[in-house]
């Protein structure tokens, strides 16, 4: 009876080793998600070879990949540098590797060159919901890509930055298998946007500041470019301030003439900067903001724009009341920080102890492979 049951548990441990030993050799099963697009994704099991449709999405990726952020990167829009060269030299002076990443294009979707991104043996492309790559009307290049076995995964920073942010980038992590690192970052978002919303509670009807927020100051001739119902302006939206453009602009951006400005005149004026240091002598212009830039050139760029005699008619202007911000918030899973500064000047005595140069400061200590350098917001 013994060696009649020795025999079975025997037979048993054989049974149970060909078991695992079938689950083991079994294809794992493919990952299924819904991206910003609204499109059903089937993820790689492995990613091997990543395209970027918009180069700004760098940080993003850096956020998850860390000190391995070129490993994996097949390709890239060069948006990146060409909007921002000095943010850009960041990530090359700490991967020299970046360099040699092949240009899909120049900084539009219809540049993008489908045959040079079919040869690179890519099989993840990340476009944006819009912006100056692919987006999902781009029906024809999707499919090509797709065929040749390059899955194509929607994100979005720009359209709905506080709503998008947190899904893009839990997206991006379970596509990457970087699910630990999407998830600290998240929660690190979560917990600081939220400190603003519980602040708004505080406040009253009465309490609503005027804000004009001007565009790209700078960057071309007409005045006066403004964000409304997308990017920036999203974020005065959750801060219930009034954006005096919104009735004049319906859409996520566009001109408000400056004699509406005068007439209006907001009880703040915010402006966003395109500049860099490449442009402090050769644009002055353009406000400066970002990396390398000091916060004594920072200043001197606010000051020379709105000396402006039309701007310089502005109440807010004359009561120091203006301010500027890096414009590349837009398009960036760091843009909580564009919140929690806004929420500083529009209401100073509610978020007093909110300190958003700690926030820039932490963020990059904890999820970026690169230095903080720079003035990111100037004024008041």
């Amino acid at each position: 009876m013994i060696t009649s049951l020795i025999q079975n548990l025997a037979s048993l441990r054989r049974v149970a080793g060909a078991l695992l030993w079938l689950l083991l050799a079994m294809p794992a099963s493919a990952e299924t998600v819904i991206d910003l697009a609204g499109r059903e994704v089937e993820l790689p099991e492995k990613v091997t070879g990543i395209i970027l449709g918009e180069g700004r999405y760098l940080p993003a990726l850096a956020i998850l990949e860390g000190e391995r952020l070129t490993e994996r990167l097949a390709g890239i829009m060069p948006d990146f540098e060409l909007a921002d060269p000095a943010g850009y030299r960041q990530y090359a002076e700490a991967f020299p590797e970046l360099n040699t990443v092949p240009r899909l294009g120049r900084s539009t979707a219809d540049s993008f060159s489908i045959e040079q991104a079919l040869g690179l043996g890519a099989n993840l492309a990340v476009f944006g919901l819009e912006g100056h790559g692919p987006t999902a009307r781009d029906a024809t290049l999707i499919g090509r890509l797709e065929r040749a076995g390059v899955t194509v995964l929607f994100i979005d920073f720009r359209q709905d930055p506080l709503n998008h942010t947190l899904k893009s980038m839990e997206l991006l992590g379970r596509a990457l298998s970087r699910e630990h690192e999407a998830e600290a970052f998240t929660d690190f978002y979560r917990t600081e946007l939220e400190r603003v919303k519980t602040g708004l509670e505080s406040l009253g009807p009465d309490d609503v500041p005027r804000v004009f927020l001007h565009s790209r100051v700078g960057l071309q001739d007409a005045c006066c470019e403004t964000m409304t119902n997308g990017m920036l302006g999203r974020f005065l939206t959750l801060l219930n301030a009034d954006n005096i453009a919104t009735e004049r602009v319906p859409g996520v951006s566009g001109m408000f003439n400056l004699e509406y400005l005068l007439l209006e005149q907001p009880d703040i004026y915010i402006a966003t900067a395109v500049g860099s240091t490449d442009t402090l002598d050769s644009h002055p212009g353009i406000i400066a903001l970002g990396a390398g830039v000091s916060a004594e050139q920072a200043e001197a760029s606010l000051r020379h724009v709105l000396s402006d005699t039309g701007l310089a008619q502005l109440s807010a202007v004359q009561h120091r009341h203006a301010f500027a911000i890096w414009h590349h918030f837009y398009n960036s899973p760091l843009n909580l920080v564009a919140v929690q500064v806004f929420a500083r000047w529009l209401y100073p005595d509610t978020f007093a102890d909110l300190d958003p140069r700690h926030t820039l400061a932490t963020l990059y200590q904890r999820f970026q492979p690169i230095p903080l350098s720079g003035t990111y917001w100037i004024g008041g």
